[in-house]
């Protein structure tokens, strides 16, 4: 089975693809305009600013997390930054695929509401659970074991939502961490190459990925 390449999934992706090319530009246009790096703005002002943007991962990056999904056979599936739901259903593509489910959480509650009409289109509501708020907050209770953790939320944020998942990570989880080719978090990357706990690499494909496997616990 290969969810990924089905009528409603693909059709669903070249539509969000097709609109994220029309609205994210003038929204990038306008923070570039404020001559300000993303990182000097608060959570809530990045937030406000970006509420009308996809910002998504390059379907070339999606289809790599799709593979990466599938080879590990991931079941539990958690995401931070759901944004519009793009990366989102790449991940529930391969959890339709090893019977598995995704929980992903948004900060901003109208793009949650967004995403989950998106993921509905797809046809992957079903295993999919989209929880709104602060990560930190949303993602204290799981299920049960996680497989595979994707982290394109705020890059400040991606330490402290790793180290809350940390102890419901299954062996030889993965960790997927986006956009680290070009806002690097030095403490996130002290933790996944440097502390024996992971093997890691960067893949320089959209705009850096990060891929870590958990080898120590």
């Amino acid at each position: 089975m290969n969810t990924l390449t089905s009528e409603r999934v693909r059709t669903t992706l070249d539509k969000l693809y097709a609109d994220e090319e029309v609205q994210d530009e003038p929204v990038i246009a306008a923070l570039v305009a404020k001559n300000r790096p993303l990182g000097d703005f608060t959570h809530q002002e990045q937030t406000d600013m970006l509420a009308e943007a996809y910002i998504s991962i390059p379907r070339e990056a999606g289809e790599l997390i799709y593979l990466l999904a599938r080879n590990r056979q991931a079941k539990n599936i958690v995401e931070f930054g759901t944004s519009f739901g793009i990366s989102t259903v790449f991940l529930a593509a391969a959890a339709r695929d090893s019977g598995g489910s995704v929980i992903t959480t948004e900060w901003h509650e109208k793009k949650a509401e967004v995403a989950e009409g998106n993921i509905a289109d797809a046809g992957l509501s079903d295993i999919v659970e989209v929880r709104t708020g602060d990560a930190l907050e949303s993602l204290k209770e799981l299920p049960g074991p996680v497989d595979l953790v994707f982290l394109d939320g705020w890059k400040d944020l991606y330490l402290p939502v790793l180290e809350l998942l940390e102890p419901s990570l299954s062996p030889g989880a993965l960790v997927i961490a986006d956009d680290m080719g070009t806002l690097p978090e030095q403490p996130y990357f002290d933790l996944v190459r440097s502390s024996g706990r992971y093997q890691s690499v960067h893949v320089p494909m959209g705009d850096g990925l990060e891929v870590s496997v958990l080898v120590a616990d």
